[in-house]
């Protein structure tokens, strides 16, 4: 398949408002991140946590919290592209961006709703994150006129002290009536729960996880195209994370939060197996030591730093590498995969819910990793964009016409640069 460089247009490129395709280009390496970040929440999904014997599988272990936090942090690098990307829209095209935003917001949320009626009818252990990123996205529409700098400080300041509220209001708000993953009868039937489930009490807290949707923000209001750009991310990502995880490795295992997290929550289990498990495994709260955890989704202060600078040194690093025509093309199917990233991560949930080859995650996951690509691949040469983000776009597409004169502005047209789901 014959691959352009990576800063030319792909097609099909994105739409804008009011159906034109603008002539700006994608951005190989924000596709190749997000298809990375895709393959390795697969990984998780597919592997699991722990392996027989009681340690952290390979999958757990690289990928674990790492590959959904990219996900999350690419989810708001397209929140940027979608509302001016360097330069935010303003006025009328504005309110149109804006609306648009919320109606992605909308039909990503109903998604993955209807996704959580597969989910638990397959009693998957997936924690599908949908519904999340679309409440996210509508607490990110105040912030879409900030500076990247202010972004990168709020996100900094969620990634500490969101932890600490998620904690603090544990059992204090509504809890859920439901079990699982929500569903559209949750939204109907108990619409405080299911908030209070998005905000404090599943696996991607709103009140913390908005922190990765800011710092995306942030990233997508840079030039991305810039080698220079692309180093600080690497650099300044690196430092974050390495200096995270070795803060917390002190912590736990200089500093006594190891032994307060066995005692507060694991206690049952003798030392010398439980050891795998309070490094590995998030804790449940029991404890204010479950801050100092470093364990993936344990939504401690330090997990979130150290998957936050990871999340900005992979997409660091993917941008330098696309710079090169030949490796481009070398990871033009993850690019593809990673343009359609709400359909390929839907089809998932779907295919695992079938139970094929649940017995055998070797061949279950190397037929998803195969698969999702070559399908990408083919897709984009016969239909462009991706069969959800298609609906996305359109529902988008309404809103913004809704509330935006039929001509957009001529400084909106030159500005978008790639859609979001």
């Amino acid at each position: 398949m014959p691959v352009p460089h990576p800063l030319t247009p792909v097609a099909p490129p994105p739409l804008l408002g009011d159906g034109r395709r603008s002539a700006a280009p994608r951005i190989a390496g924000v596709d190749t991140a997000r298809g990375l970040a895709l393959l390795g929440m697969f990984s998780v999904h597919v592997f699991g946590a722990f392996g027989d014997d009681g340690s952290p599988t390979w999958a757990w272990t690289i990928a674990g919290g790492r590959s959904s936090a990219a996900f999350a942090l690419m989810a708001g690098v397209g929140l940027a592209f979608t509302t001016g990307g360097p330069r935010p829209v303003t006025g009328p095209a504005a309110r149109g961006a804006r609306a648009a935003v919320a109606a992605r917001a909308a039909v990503v949320g109903l998604i993955g709703l209807l996704l959580g009626f597969v989910s638990r009818a397959a009693d998957l252990d997936v924690d599908v994150i949908l519904a999340c990123y679309a409440l996210m996205f509508l607490l990110a529409l105040p912030l879409l006129g900030l500076r990247p700098r202010t972004l990168l400080a709020l996100s900094l300041a969620l990634a500490v002290t969101g932890p600490v509220a998620v904690l603090g209001l544990d059992g204090t708000l509504p809890e859920p009536a439901f079990a699982g993953d929500p569903t559209l009868v949750d939204l109907c039937t108990d619409p405080l729960g299911l908030l209070s489930h998005l905000l404090v009490y599943g696996n991607y807290p709103v009140l913390a996880w908005t922190a990765y949707v800011c710092a995306g923000l942030a990233v997508g209001r840079l030039d991305l195209t810039s080698r220079r750009v692309a180093a600080r991310l690497l650099a300044g990502g690196l430092a974050l994370a390495a200096t995270a995880w070795l803060t917390g490795t002190v912590w736990l295992l200089r500093l006594g939060g190891l032994r307060h997290l066995w005692q507060a929550e694991f206690a049952g289990i003798p030392w010398h197996r439980a050891r795998d498990e309070v490094l590995w495994d998030a804790p449940d709260g029991a404890t204010w030591w479950s801050l100092v955890s470093r364990a993936p989704h344990s939504t401690s202060p330090f997990d979130m730093l150290h998957t936050l600078g990871s999340a900005a040194a992979l997409l660091g690093g993917v941008l330098l590498l696309t710079r090169s025509a030949p490796v481009a093309r070398v990871l033009a199917p993850l690019a593809a995969a990673g343009s359609m990233p709400l359909t390929l991560y839907s089809a998932h949930v779907l295919v695992l819910a079938t139970g094929v080859l649940g017995d055998s995650p070797g061949p279950l996951y190397a037929a998803l990793a195969t698969g999702a690509p070559l399908f990408a691949v083919v897709w984009r040469q016969a239909r462009g964009r991706g069969p959800l983000e298609t609906v996305v776009a359109a529902a988008a597409r309404r809103a913004r016409a809704a509330v935006t004169p039929p001509v957009l502005d001529r400084h909106q047209a030159s500005s978008s640069k790639e859609h979001m789901w």
